[in-house]
């Protein structure tokens, strides 16, 4: 009994200064871990606070490694991970003192990706859980700025019928009636403030919506909104579902940072209310009678697809609210109905473009088209011979390929017949594989003729094989960017400050879009028959990916003239036809 007492004793000692040592090992390695992630060191602190989590027991540094873990992650952008480890956290150590701050990271690492949802959805989790008033007041302002910044009513009410948790439902409730005021649509914001204070009386948001509530019904300056802009975006679409950013979610983000831009200096202040069109016509009907009961509501942009823009012009018919497209391409979209604009130039624009250039500046008087029988190439070369031929041009020949075609022999043949009087040839193509068969056909005829075409020819392969043409050609585009342009400098320096991407193609057809569409508003004293009034006199605006003028059928004349040159595009000028 006495010896076995004594092993017990023994081993309790052995287990002990073995315990001891363990924890003095891992406090050294947390320090050092520490150290690094101080100084900004931030792969060898995760290799050492991974070195401490993979410890066979639970030690005295397992969480806090797991939290560090995870801000260190953020620190270096690698955001998924973060978000993979802290929630891997938060599974094993639920009660954790760290697992509030793990979510603020979480949080952010949603933000950093533009899944501002996501961000929302961890914010309620706090609220739902926390007993910490800190970080319920930190969480709380993050959901406020997600809210005004990055989230319409939709996408807050979606999460609010979702929501189990009262606490989280009283402040969501808020949050939604917030946005609806801030974006000029007080009566809904009125209706949903007195079902926060009737519905969760002791909740503390009921206090403030009561304040809000008194404000609004008395009339008080609320919202910094003297006037609206509508916004109506597929936001849900994508080609690639896997993509967290799409072209439409880049577009949305050029049209919010022209507004913020603007009301940064500007008294008058700018509202945006954005709707979700979820490639729906009936949605698109609900969303034009909800922006036609809006009296502060001035004009709408978008959609950007044709099909949306004629469902759009159909929905605003008889309204005296203008819709502006900033890329739908179809002919006669704006004919259809004389609410609808089009930003970006539709494809007998761009024919009518060409032919102009040619005639006017270029002075050619003898042509020749050639085209595939495949997509849009055929609309605008029966635009370019129309208006071509309208100006006293000659189209000596015109030639149609069929798609997929790997030579065009014949055709070219046909073509080199004028070749003693042809001046130019006119190529609009709707696939880049066609360039490469376009221009060896050429060669091997000798018919070497000045090349030009539609910004199709941006993307084809195979030009440097055939300098001779190629070096020859000049193309339209709907958009050109000059990245030595002082004013863009600034401009993308500043968006990517505050949204982490590059004010690209996509962006500027938003950004351009708005800034044509505030010159509007600024200059018409939020007075909607003077916007209109303006958008009709064929005002120019000089953008950044294009200049915008519209013409007596709504469609902006601009494009740019590009010529290519030993691999590159060069900007020649935004060219306006003079007819």
């Amino acid at each position: 009994m006495v010896k076995s007492k004594i092993l017990f004793l023994l081993l309790f000692i052995i287990s002990s200064v073995y315990s001891q040592g363990l924890n003095q090992k891992v406090d050294r390695e947390f320090q050092s871990a520490m150290n690094f992630y101080n100084s900004g060191n931030y792969s060898q602190a995760i290799s050492l606070f991974d070195q401490i989590i993979g410890e066979n027991d639970f030690n005295s540094k397992t969480t806090a490694s797991f939290l560090f873990k995870g801000k260190s992650l953020l620190a270096i952008r690698q955001y998924s991970d973060a978000i993979s480890t802290l929630n891997q956290f938060l599974n094993f150590y639920a009660d954790s003192k760290y697992a509030d701050e793990a979510r603020i990271v979480i949080t952010k690492a949603y933000i950093e990706q533009r899944e501002y949802n996501s961000a929302l959805e961890e914010i309620d989790l706090i609220i739902a859980e926390s007993e910490s008033a800190s970080y319920l007041k930190e969480a709380k302002s993050i959901g406020e700025k997600l809210s005004a910044n990055y989230l319409n009513p939709d996408d807050i009410q979606g999460l609010y019928n979702s929501a189990s948790s009262k606490k989280v439902k009283a402040y969501l409730l808020l949050l939604l009636a917030k946005s609806y005021v801030y974006n000029g649509n007080t009566i809904d914001g009125l209706r949903i403030f007195s079902e926060v204070f009737r519905n969760y009386p002791s909740s503390p948001e009921s206090i403030e919506a009561r304040r809000l509530y008194e404000a609004a019904s008395k009339n008080k300056q609320i919202t910094p909104s003297s006037a609206i802009i509508g916004v109506m975006l597929p936001l849900n679409y994508s080609e690639n579902q896997l993509q967290s950013r799409t072209p439409v979610s880049e577009i949305l983000e050029g049209i919010k940072f022209a507004v913020s831009r603007y009301n940064r200096t500007h008294g008058n202040k700018i509202g945006l209310l954005i709707r979700d069109t979820k490639r729906d016509k009936d949605r698109i009907k609900d969303i034009a009678d909800e922006f036609e009961g809006i009296p502060s509501l001035k004009i709408v942009i978008g959609p950007v697809f044709s099909d949306e823009v004629i469902a759009a012009g159909n929905a605003f018919e008889g309204s005296n609210i203008k819709v502006i497209s900033p890329t739908a391409t179809d002919n006669l979209l704006a004919s259809r109905n004389n609410n609808i604009f089009q930003a970006n130039p539709s494809f007998a624009a761009r024919g009518k473009a060409m032919a102009d250039y040619l005639f006017f500046v270029e002075r050619k008087n003898n042509v020749a088209v050639l085209n595939s029988s495949l997509g849009y190439s055929g609309n605008l070369a029966d635009a370019f011979i129309r208006e071509y031929k309208l100006l006293g041009g000659d189209v000596l020949d015109h030639q149609v390929f069929p798609p997929n075609s790997i030579q065009i022999t014949q055709q070219i043949n046909q073509l080199n017949v004028f070749r003693d009087t042809l001046e130019a040839i006119y190529a609009p193509i709707s696939d880049k594989n066609d360039a490469p068969v376009i221009l060896s056909s050429l060669v091997l005829d000798s018919l070497y003729v000045p090349m030009y075409g539609n910004q199709d020819w941006f993307s084809a392969k195979g030009l440097e094989t055939s300098t001779t043409l190629s070096n020859d050609l000049k193309i339209t585009s709907d958009f050109y960017i000059d990245y030595k342009d002082p004013g863009y400098v600034t401009l993308n320096r500043e968006f990517s400050s505050q949204t982490n991407m590059e004010a690209n193609r996509n962006v500027l057809y938003g950004y351009d879009t708005a800034e044509y569409i505030l010159s509007a508003i600024n200059s018409s004293n939020n007075d909607t028959d003077r916007i209109n009034k303006i958008l009709n006199s064929q005002k120019e605006m000089k953008g950044f990916h294009n200049n915008i003028s519209f013409n007596d059928e709504h469609v902006n004349m601009y494009l740019n003239i590009l010529k290519y040159q030993s691999g590159l595009y060069q900007l020649i000028e935004r060219y306006k036809p003079v007819n």
